[in-house]
């Protein structure tokens, strides 16, 4: 009879085939995590590993027996988890959850995830944002170029071009930067009540909402997948940019 084998992604790269005694080795070692996601022969699609049913191992287990750590968000046996009103901390992640306990850090697990189409809602009103800020910025650089007298070819106008291209960039990321920072949401999730936060519910910072902006490219570049994983990841509605940065999107009207 032939050995289960199953493949796994890391940084967007499919890796595999690998043995079940192997799979459960990465578990173990934290290569493969809660938000890995694994695939085996019969399955229709890739699955998010803390997600799958697999609990602290390859095989099938009980959701019954297995909790989500607050902290790392793993998926782990019960067995070798520390329960605390309603909450459950791995073994090693024991001290860090006293730790923000004492400094009033929200751990909360109870956060209510933002939906595929109340996420995908946000998104176009974003998009509408940032397209009309570059075609602003686009024609009055292009303006500029006709004022100067310089046409298509010429030093000037390429380098307006180049300015554009630029502008492209930086306008999307500032835009992220500036509203995330100030009000936790972009003002397409700010008028859907979604707030973008960390896995425990704090702040983020420029260097993370940075990273987050260009993970996103990853989700656009991956034909759209990335994006979709929000509909098939049932318990924290994560697209692929929120596995990278480590954020989630909550819905703070909780429907």
């Amino acid at each position: 009879m032939r050995s289960m084998t199953w493949h796994y992604a890391v940084g967007g790269q499919q890796v595999g085939p690998v043995s079940e005694d192997e799979l459960n080795r990465l578990v173990n070692a934290g290569t493969v995590k809660a938000d890995t996601l694994v695939w085996k022969e019969g399955w229709a699609d890739w699955r998010a590993y803390g997600t799958a049913g697999l609990g602290g191992s390859a095989a099938d287990s009980s959701d019954a027996d297995t909790a989500v750590c607050v902290v790392s968000g793993r998926r782990l046996p019960k067995r070798d988890m520390l329960e605390f009103e309603g909450r459950w901390v791995s073994a090693e992640h024991k001290e860090e959850f006293f730790q923000r306990l004492r400094e009033g850090v929200n751990l909360s697990n109870d956060m209510v995830y933002a939906s595929f189409w109340r996420r995908f809602g946000a998104k176009i009103i974003d998009t509408v944002i940032v397209v009309a800020a570059n075609m602003l910025v686009g024609a009055v650089l292009g303006g500029v170029a006709g004022g100067m007298g310089s046409g298509p070819g010429s030093g000037g106008w390429l380098a307006v071009q180049a300015i554009i291209q630029i502008t492209g960039i930086l306008i999307p990321l500032f835009f992220s930067i500036y509203f995330i920072r100030k009000y936790d949401a972009t003002p397409g999730k700010k008028a859907l009540g979604l707030k973008l936060v960390r896995a425990d519910g704090t702040k983020l910072t420029k260097k993370r909402i940075t990273g987050r902006h260009f993970a996103e490219y990853l989700s656009s570049f991956s034909l759209l997948i990335g994006y979709l994983m929000v509909a098939f990841d049932k318990e924290q509605r994560r697209a692929l940019h929120d596995r990278i940065a480590d954020t989630r999107v909550i819905d703070i009207r909780g429907r």
